[in-house]
């Protein structure tokens, strides 16, 4: 996974990243700003192989033609340790603090990193993400969660509802996240168990037979006169509501 990792923090957090091997780092010439210093002094005090390159064409080859994203840094990198969904489940049984997450068909690789980010932000132990139509774990998916790939586990699985079975039979309670269906998600109490948040895709949502392994479906209630959000919005919503009600337990 990442074997190319472009974007000055996405780049940043993969040097400090203890899993992963380096082979090159690649400068645009003239590129500059605090962070490209500290990518520079990281890799150079790893003895990463640094190019500066003056030929926009070589980060196209990488990134594709046009895209500016790369903020004038690459990283040519692979993940040494690879995280199952068994490790994860072994960090959350029986922690009533813990909080993962569930991602069921997230077709946009940059609302998939931008989950990444926002599970990150919130303390969560890990993501898993199924493959069925599923947005690979890719260059774009790393760069928009800026560094969220590298400070969680995040494993992809093929038995989706499955895996969610074996959680629950660990005693992690799942919240299924749906457009009007359950109760409102500020009625959801999981303060004294392991949680585990599930979101679906962003037009079908949860698939029926995943939505069945829920404990609890919930929406969040509008105020207004649109009747839904972006799964990224309403993800962190989702997130944030858990990670209060565990705040109330330190």
């Amino acid at each position: 996974m990442g074997k190319v990792i472009y974007g000055r923090h996405a780049v940043l957090q993969a040097l400090n990243n203890p899993h992963r091997s380096f082979e090159k780092l690649i400068l645009y010439r003239g590129v500059q700003g605090e962070s490209i210093g500290k990518i520079l002094a990281r890799a150079q005090a790893m003895g990463i192989a640094i190019e500066v390159v003056e030929d926009k064409r070589v980060f196209e080859r990488w990134v594709g033609k046009g895209k500016v994203a790369h903020q004038g840094v690459l990283l040519l990198t692979r993940l040494e340790e690879q995280f199952t969904w068994r490790d994860i489940l072994e960090q959350v049984s029986g922690d009533r603090g813990a909080i993962v997450a569930f991602l069921d068909r997230i077709e946009d690789p940059r609302n998939l990193g931008a989950l990444v980010r926002t599970a990150a932000f919130f303390g969560a132990r890990g993501v898993l993400v199924s493959k069925a139509q599923t947005a690979p774990l890719n260059s774009s998916a790393l760069k928009a969660a800026a560094g969220g790939f590298e400070v969680l586990p995040v494993v992809q699985v093929n038995n989706f509802a499955g895996v969610i079975k074996e959680f629950k039979e660990a005693g992690v309670f799942m919240v299924g996240l749906e457009v009007g269906e359950g109760q409102p998600l500020w009625d959801i109490d999981v303060r004294e168990v392991p949680v585990a948040l599930v979101v679906g895709g962003e037009d079908k949502g949860i698939r029926k037979l995943v939505r069945s392994q829920c404990d609890f479906l919930a929406f969040i209630p509008s105020g207004g006169k649109l009747a839904s959000l972006n799964v990224s919005v309403a993800f962190g919503i989702g997130m944030y509501h858990l990670f209060k009600q565990k705040r109330c337990l330190q």
